[in-house]
């Protein structure tokens, strides 16, 4: 079997730079605010060969736009226990340890 960790890729101080730990979305944007796509070599989730780009990239990423802001602008996201240190379990998939217990709260 053969498996790449996109996770542990996504933090490879080689392909990012030296903060690649730190989550900085600005990384993709200019100096306008407009997203501005890097090598697609880079991003795995949509699985990018030189043959094949998968087609309802763009559509996966509009709704996932479209979702977000809908269930964001609706509520507002807590966590259960505050003081709980959220960790990871680095698999072939990343999962939270323990699960992430949240609550909806509907805004006014």
């Amino acid at each position: 079997m053969v498996a790449y960790q996109p996770y542990a890729m996504g933090r490879m101080k080689f392909i990012w730079g030296d903060d690649a730990e730190e989550f900085k979305p600005e990384r993709w944007l200019d100096e306008n605010g407009i997203f501005q796509p890097k090598n697609p070599f880079k991003f795995t989730a949509f699985q990018v060969s030189k043959v094949f780009l998968w087609t309802g990239k763009e559509f996966a990423y509009r709704q996932m736009r479209i979702f977000s802001a809908v269930l964001l602008g609706c509520f507002r996201f807590k966590l259960n226990d505050e003081k709980k240190n959220v960790t990871y379990k680095t698999m072939i998939t990343l999962h939270i340890d323990g699960g992430l217990d949240i609550k909806a709260l509907h805004r006014d």
